[in-house]
């Protein structure tokens, strides 16, 4: 203690560190100490696996919603499962507008204008285009 002033630690907490490490050889928690697991058991996280992961029929998976609903869990406790148990993301899926032949002429006319604005000199790696309208008046 007298070696390490800046650490500020106390005689009492250093011998309980010791007390602990002669006990039980680390200073790891105890097994079962902290509260116990009720959402994320093995029992649920393989409900859950089961009603995501259905790959052999498709269209026969759930979201996470259909999921809590089905399940009786709580929506986080959902996402925790398939998040840190299941390291697996949840994506939203977004319907776009789809392009007809004439658009997409148009759309790389205006392409391979941005395109041309950029010098021969520079070398650029990518580039990005956005599907933003502006709307001039």
């Amino acid at each position: 203690m007298k070696e390490f002033p800046s650490k500020g630690w106390s005689r009492s907490r250093l011998y309980s560190l010791l007390r602990r490490i002669d006990a039980r050889g680390s200073t790891d928690r105890a097994v079962g100490n902290g509260r116990p697991r009720s959402a994320r058991t093995s029992a649920n996280i393989t409900k859950v696996e089961e009603l995501i992961c259905s790959q052999d029929a498709p269209g026969t998976h759930k979201s996470p919603r259909e999921i809590e609903q089905m399940t009786g869990l709580a929506r986080t406790s959902v996402r925790r499962i398939l998040k840190k148990d299941l390291a697996l993301k949840l994506y939203k899926r977004i319907v776009g507008k789809k392009m007809n032949a004439d658009c997409r002429v148009k759309h790389l006319e205006r392409c391979q204008e941005l395109l041309r604005r950029f010098p021969s000199e520079r070398s650029v790696q990518k580039v990005w285009f956005m599907g933003r309208k502006k709307h001039l008046q």
